[in-house]
Order: structure tokens, then sequence, then C-alpha cells
């Protein structure tokens, strides 16, 4: 007669028939009378003994089975209430924050190498601190000795992406050569605030190094080293200069903000008065005696386009000989080098044509490509088309699941037509089944099986629940698809479904727990639960597989 498995907790695991093997468990469960039993109890002996050691997770786990996982070197649990492999002792190694923690679980982050505490809601940095994916940046407290007597000081170090960029102290001594190996670029530390590169003689820090303060000091001793009384003072009525100023050709600025420059060009010969913000300079004189500007030539100094007067200061006639340039208006066209044309509305020889009031362009003929076509005329070529009064739009071939907006849509070179969004009937769809999107509490692979509960809309079925879909891969009809964090659950057709144990096609499947699938007979004649109260058959195999673990299995959705 077979033997029914009992878990601790009274719940049958498995009953095993006579002579038979059963793996429903990372161990085989040996039947009466079976022949050879020796080798698989052996075998289960040791899989006990090493804790399952390997580097894949074994299986068929059940709720508090022990695995040895040799990639990490570290002892874990099954945790059924999750479903998930949990770290016994330590920390969980993980460069994404893991699920499933409890209350004061350690994680281990091993990307930014620092170290966090679960506090039942939110992971809190233990440390070190630091900014995700740069060096170490805190305040540290440290002892380092001095150079004269070797007697420690207590100072604290600013760190920033791993470089320390100044030292609090509260006395002044130099650093001993262990400690000044310890801080790069550190030698005398002051009393109060020492910055990096700060020069050992005259305690100036190092400006090409740019590791200086920045902002407002509301006093200072010395500027760049010399006393305050070595630079000339604002008096009341302004900066007076006994002497003559001399200025490199770097020259001067005025204005609040540095508004007028005066100063010799890089030639060191060309002086230049320029306007720092781009703003017109005006040249006044006290009556209206017209100014002489001396020189032979008045030029932008550069190759430039340079305005000469403007709309609000416009010159009345300008005289010349010869006008070399661009004019915004002209009495007379010039075509080639000796023709002159007027415009004309038209269609007058010899002149330039020029839109009527209706914006239209006369001519006796038209020779060239039209850039768009509104009348029965033909176009050999258009650049656009007009798709409304006064619209028009380029054509454009687009990647697939992809439309440039504000154009006609054009097959690429496979016959297809690419957009965005596809309004009107399709005749056909490319994958296989219908599906919704539905709040998740996990994200779950493609063909897991769901019902409704969790802690969200949907989870992972578990034995005796009424499954209703599976995750999909490709739907060929998407619902619901603005919901913002869905998972896309497959409700009707042909897809790939989690299945647990063996299968053949024609078998109708029920929830088997895990996510997964099982074959409704099997589950039914092994389990305690009674038939009247089994769920309906939700799908139906459509391939055989005598694979006894989870894989994934072609079905129809019912």
């Amino acid at each position: 007669m077979p033997y029914t498995i009992d878990k601790f907790n009274g719940v049958t695991v498995a009953v095993v028939e006579d002579g038979t093997i059963d793996s429903t468990l990372d161990i085989k469960l040996i039947g009466k009378n079976y022949a050879g039993y020796g080798e698989v109890q052996n075998e289960n002996f040791v899989f006990l003994l090493e804790n399952f050691a390997g580097t894949s997770a074994p299986p068929r786990p059940i709720s508090g089975q022990v695995w040895y996982d040799s990639a990490t070197k570290k002892l874990k649990f099954y945790d059924g209430a999750s479903a998930r492999w949990k770290t016994t002792g330590g920390a969980e190694t993980a460069a994404t924050a893991p699920a499933g923690l409890a209350q004061g679980d350690l994680w281990f982050d091993s990307v930014n190498k620092q170290v966090y505490v679960y506090d039942g809601s939110t992971y809190v940095l233990i440390g070190p601190q630091g900014v995700a994916g740069l060096g170490t940046t805190q305040m540290k407290s440290v002892s380092v000795t001095d150079n004269a007597t070797g007697a420690a000081h207590a100072v604290i170090q600013g760190i920033v992406d791993g470089e320390i960029m100044f030292v609090v102290s509260k006395d002044d001594f130099t650093l001993s050569t262990a400690s000044a190996a310890t801080m790069p670029n550190f030698g005398i530390i002051k009393q109060g605030i020492t910055l990096v590169n700060t020069n050992n003689a005259n305690g100036i820090t190092d400006i090409a190094s740019e590791r200086i303060f920045w902002g407002t000091t509301s006093n200072s001793l010395r500027l760049d080293g010399r006393p305050v009384t070595d630079f000339v003072l604002k008096t009341p009525g302004g900066v007076n200069f006994d002497t003559l100023v001399t200025f490199s050709d770097l020259g001067f600025t005025l204005g609040d903000s540095a508004d007028l420059a005066v100063k010799i060009d890089a030639d060191g010969i060309t002086p230049i008065i320029q306007s720092t913000i781009n703003t017109t300079i005006k040249f006044k004189t006290t009556t209206n005696t017209p100014m002489v500007l001396a020189g032979a030539h008045i030029l932008p100094g550069v190759t430039a386009t340079t305005d000469l007067g403007s709309s609000s200061f416009a010159f009345r006639n300008i005289y010349g000989n010869t006008f070399s340039g661009v004019s915004a208006k002209a009495d007379q066209l010039k075509i080639g080098s000796a023709t002159y044309a007027d415009a004309d509305v038209n269609a007058v020889a010899d002149t330039v044509v020029v839109r009527n009031a209706a914006g239209a362009i006369n001519a006796t003929s038209f020779l060239g490509n039209a850039t768009s076509a509104t009348t029965a005329t033909t176009a050999t070529q258009a650049n656009s088309l007009q798709v409304a009064v006064g619209v028009y739009r380029t054509a454009a071939v687009s990647t697939p699941d992809n439309g440039d907006p504000n154009t006609i849509a054009v097959r690429d070179g496979s016959g297809d037509l690419c957009a965005t969004v596809f309004r009107g009937t399709a005749t056909a769809a490319f994958f296989a089944d219908l599906a919704e999107k539905y709040l998740a509490d996990d994200e779950y692979e493609t063909g897991t099986v769901v019902t409704v509960g969790g802690e969200a809309e949907v989870t992972a079925c578990q034995l005796g629940d009424r499954a209703f879909g599976a995750v999909s891969a490709n739907p060929a009809f998407k619902m619901n698809d603005g919901l913002e964090g869905g998972t896309y659950i497959a409700l009707k057709g042909r897809v790939p479904i989690k299945v647990i144990g063996a299968v053949r096609k024609g078998d109708k499947l029920i929830a088997a727990g895990g996510g997964c699938a099982g074959v409704a007979g099997v589950l039914l004649k092994f389990s305690p639960v009674r038939a009247d109260s089994f769920p309906d058959t939700f799908a139906i195999a459509l391939e055989n597989s005598d694979d006894e673990g989870v894989k994934l299995v072609e079905a129809i959705i019912l």
C-alpha cells in the first residue's frame, strides 16, 4: 500500500506508490519494495549533509529547507511565505535592495560598498557615508601625529568623493611623515580650517589646483599675500589716482556687470572698445555738431555681419560709389553681370516674379520641381503635400512601434506602415493572446500563473486558488494600456504557462502553487483538499512534457 508523506505541520506533501520514486521534493521519496533503494537513500543523506550545495537554488523547495549557495558562500533557508531564499547569517549581498527582508535584516550594497539595515518599511544606511556610484563623502574624526614630538592630535577630515578637501584642528603643528602619507597634499596643519594644497611656507592655497574658498568673507587680513594698505581705496568722491595708471593689454572694464571693456587686441597693437553684454555702444556729442571719425576705413574688424544703424536710429541717406553686400530693399535687382529688372506681379518678361495680393505667383510657364501641389496640375516631385487648407506635411518612414509626428506615413522597405498609435480596424494580429494590465504585488516572470489577491490586485497563485490568467510575453491585444506600473496578464488565447510536474497535451490545468499550474487530476489525487472545493480549469495544455520540475508549456487560456 502507498506511503503518505506528511510535513512536520501535518500537511501531506506526497503519496508514494509501491515500487516507485516520488520527485515532489529536492530529495527522492522511496516507495515500498523499491529495488535499488540504497543508492537513492544514500544520495538523499548526502544532499542533506551538504545542504544541497551548488550555485543554483534547489528547484522544488519547501518552507524551512536549507541550501548552501556556493556562489556567494552563504547558507540560506527557504521562506515559503515570501517564496524566496533568505540568508541565515550576515548580510544579504546584492546590487539592488532585496525584497522580502524582515525588520533588522542587513543588506550589503555590492555596487556602492555600503551596509543598510531594514527598519520594516525602508532601508537605512549604516555606512560608510557616500554618494551612489562615487567615492566616500563624509566628515571623519581621526588621530594624527606631529613631526616635532610625535604627539597625537585629534582633527576632523572633510572628505568628498574619496579625497580629503580640508582639515579642522584646534592647534598648529606639522604632520609627521607617517600621518602625511595618509593625507595627500597636507603638511602644516593650522588652527582652524586648513585647505588641501595649502603652501607650507606662506600659508596660501595653490590657486592653480582650485582648492580655495569661494564666497564672501566678512574680513580678510591679506589679499594675495599683500596687506590691505597696498591697494587703492574708494573715496567718497570716487577713486582718485595721483599718478598715471598703467594697465596691461587686458585693459579694464566699466559698469556693475563689466558692461564695457577697453583693451588691446590679441595682436598686441589694435585698441578695442567692446560691449561685453552685446548692447549698442552710443557715441554722443553735447551739441548737434557731427561726430568725425578719423581714419581711412570703418570695419567690423573680423569677417562678420555687422549692423550700421538700426530701425530706431536709421541713417537718412548713405552715399558711396559701390555697395558690396546684401540689401534688404532695392529699386532694382541685378541678374547676372549686366541685366537689371523691376519686380512685377504679372507674367511680364524680363522682370522678377513677385507674389500678388492673393499670394499667387504668375508666370507664362514654370520650369523646375514643385514643393507642393494644390490643383490638378501635375508636379513631378514634391517636398510636402497639402493635407488641409493651408496645411502641408512631409513624408517619413519610421522605425517599428514609432511614428514621426505631423508627417505622412510611408511604407518602409518591407512594406510595413509604422505609427505610434493606429486608430481604426485591424484584420490580423502578429501575436497570440488577449491581455489586460493589472497591478501585481511583485515582478513576475513570463508564464507565472496569477490569481486575485496579495498586496496589490493580483499575486502568484497557490494550490486551491482560482487562477484566471498568466503573465504575458507578447500580447496581441493590450487592454488598460494606460495603467502605470501594471503587468500584462493574458486572459484568453495561446500563451506559455509555468507548469510543475509532467503534462500531456489536452490536460486540464489548475493553480498548483508558487505561480505554477498543474494537471488537475494529478493535484486532486494527491491533495487533501476535497474535490468539490478544487478550482475550475483555467487552461488546457497544447504540448507534452515529462519534466517533473517547473518549465514553460504552451497552453490555451479558456
